[in-house]
């Protein structure tokens, strides 16, 4: 037994009388208890003595490796997250510490029961061969946007301030560059070879603007974002694809890269995702196998 250890089991067992006197049932004790205890033991193995000097850095990789690792889906994980709060929040009113380390972190997201839409592979032939089949002088600009959005996740608005010098197409490589608001914001995403060409195809006949927006109107103007969203609702519909948006090429594009790379620290970079919270949201349960992640992703984020 280490010498933390009885410290600890102190501590328990007062928050324990805390949540008798608080009246609540002896089966919600029980399990904040539990999960605290839980909680405590993968500290432990942290080097961390006790849930009381635990950081919100460290309540973050906790909740996250309970979802790689672990393969909780987010109401177990959120229900966990509920009992550390719990916990703070006696340990802040009794003065055991002086701030609620929890208090900034968000509940996972929970799905709906069918999980987030994303595009399985026959739908997204459809969706190309539906542009394919379009008005043959928007054919190549429309199809690029749909490849790119598709091939790099990019988000609708950021498509649409896409300029001339942010892509870098060549033959065997390429690179789009999104702007962020900060330069520390941007982000770069390798261009594949179905970006690549759909992408040299528009250039090469997009010719004799001055304009140095990618994708421009039939005016020579910046397409607009709804501008976009309608294009890619047409295609759907021509193609017999239901609820189909642009937030579903970019979920599409969330969740093959988890398939192909099973790197979701890399996924959210890719999509510009400040915290991998976010990025789960493209890839639960029903869409990729949680298990399989937490085997293959890198769990030091932050």
């Amino acid at each position: 037994m280490s010498t933390s250890e009885p410290e600890l089991q102190d501590t328990l067992a007062a928050y324990e009388k805390y949540l008798v006197d608080s009246g609540l049932s002896q089966l919600t004790i029980t399990g904040y208890l539990g999960d605290m205890r839980q909680f405590a033991s993968w500290l432990a193995g942290e080097g961390r003595p006790s849930p009381l000097v635990s950081t919100d850095e460290e309540i973050r990789r906790y909740c996250l490796q309970l979802v790689m690792a672990k393969a909780h889906p987010p109401a177990t994980v959120n229900r966990r997250l509920q009992a550390i709060r719990k916990f703070f929040k006696y340990a802040v009113h009794t003065g055991l510490v002086d701030e609620d380390a929890s208090s900034g972190i968000k509940l996972l997201p929970q799905p709906r029961s069918e999980g987030p839409r994303g595009l399985d592979g026959s739908e997204v032939e459809r969706l190309l061969n539906a542009v394919r089949r379009g008005v043959p002088r928007f054919m190549r600009r429309d199809y690029a946007i749909v490849q790119l959005m598709l091939q790099t996740g990019i988000r609708v608005g950021e498509l649409t301030r896409l300029k001339l010098c942010d892509i870098s197409p060549s033959e065997d490589r390429g690179v789009l560059r999104v702007r962020g608001q900060e330069a520390a914001q941007g982000r770069e995403i390798p261009l594949n070879s179905s970006a690549r060409k759909a992408l040299g195809a528009y250039l090469d006949e997009r010719v004799g603007s001055a304009n140095d927006h990618l994708f421009l109107s039939r005016r020579g103007e910046p397409l607009s974002v709804r501008s976009v969203q309608r294009l890619v609702n047409t295609y759907a519909q021509a193609a017999g694809l239901q609820d189909v948006s642009t937030y579903t090429l970019r979920q599409t594009y969330g969740q093959q890269m988890l398939r192909d790379t099973g790197d979701l620290s890399l996924v959210a970079r890719l999509m510009g995702h400040k915290r991998l919270e976010t990025a789960i949201k493209y890839i639960l349960p029903g869409q990729v196998d949680l298990t399989e992640v937490a085997e293959r992703s890198s769990l030091n984020v932050y």
